[in-house]
């Protein structure tokens, strides 16, 4: 079969099925079995399949059938342009996680030297390794500009999850990028793990879905992705609730907290966050849509 053959029977196949984004999910699949740019499959669509991987494309469409998320079967998704491994035991790095490391990264330059950071509820380790990869390099290239200067100090990074198999993935992208020996990884729930240690910059992605909003959501993220990185309980901020109980007991003076949130969630999750910070400064951000999505905290 051609490249435009094998497409078109994708798109095809996915379209009788009612798969969600038929012809990008058809085209995505094949671009990462013959590893080329999109424009490829519309400048040689002549260009002939070899057989073995003309059967993993069909191999990949069948499971794409079955409603299995198109990361997920390529083990892979790009994301702060680092590719990571994903699998079904981790929730898949969203575009609006990377809107919330832009905004940690842009409020970086506060940050103390030698500053101790938390990445909770890491899931693939997605957000920890972005930030490890940006502020190490940062600071590499101010040492680069000082004649004769010493080595600053490292930050030190930390991060955690309640699942063991969640660890297990981002611990997997720590090494396949080479910063595995960067990061303290810890499992338990949200302070458990870090009993007796303050931070000066917490990073939260707790699961913020009202627990009743679940069955409303796509078939690929309810039966294939970890409902309990979804799943936020009755109100959908019953972990976040939890989250601002402990937080007061494992801070630095002067810190910050990022935390990604849901729709229409602002004003609860400032009500949350007040009380037991009431001084605190709040700044709820809008996504590209402009939904409530990122809640800044300064101490």
């Amino acid at each position: 079969m051609t490249i435009k053959e094998i497409q078109e029977w994708g798109i095809s196949e996915l379209k009788k099925n009612k798969v969600d984004q038929p012809a990008s999910s058809a085209s995505f699949l094949l671009r990462q079995i013959l590893n080329v740019e999109k424009t490829y499959l519309v400048s040689y669509p002549d260009e002939k399949i070899n057989l073995l991987k003309e059967r993993k494309y069909k191999g990949w469409i069948g499971r794409r059938l079955k409603h299995e998320p198109v990361w997920y079967i390529t083990g892979k998704i790009e994301f702060f342009g680092q590719d990571f491994y994903v699998s079904k035991n981790a929730l898949i790095p969203r575009p609006e996680t990377e809107l919330l490391v832009e905004k940690v990264l842009t409020s970086s330059q506060q940050l103390k030297v030698n500053s101790r950071i938390l990445d909770m509820g890491t899931g693939s380790g997605a957000i920890i390794l972005t930030l490890v990869n940006q502020l190490e390099s940062r600071k590499q290239l101010t040492v680069n500009k000082r004649a004769n200067s010493q080595k600053l100090m490292t930050n030190d990074y930390c991060a955690s999850d309640i699942s063991s198999k969640a660890l297990a993935v981002a611990k997997k992208n720590a090494k396949n990028l080479g910063l595995g020996g960067k990061i303290k990884f810890k499992k338990g729930d949200l302070f458990a793990p870090w009993l007796g240690q303050k931070f000066d910059l917490i990073v939260a992605n707790l699961p913020y879905i009202p627990h009743e909003e679940m069955p409303s959501l796509s078939f690929d993220l309810i039966h294939y992705e970890p409902r309990v990185a979804l799943d936020g309980g009755e109100e959908g901020l019953e972990v976040y609730d939890r989250f601002f109980r402990e937080l007061p007991f494992f801070l630095n003076p002067k810190a910050s907290i990022f935390c990604e949130i849901g729709i229409d969630q602002g004003k609860e999750i400032k009500k949350i966050i007040k009380r037991p910070f009431p001084k605190a400064k709040i700044n709820i951000l809008g996504d590209y849509a402009s939904i409530d999505r990122i809640a800044i905290i300064r101490t």
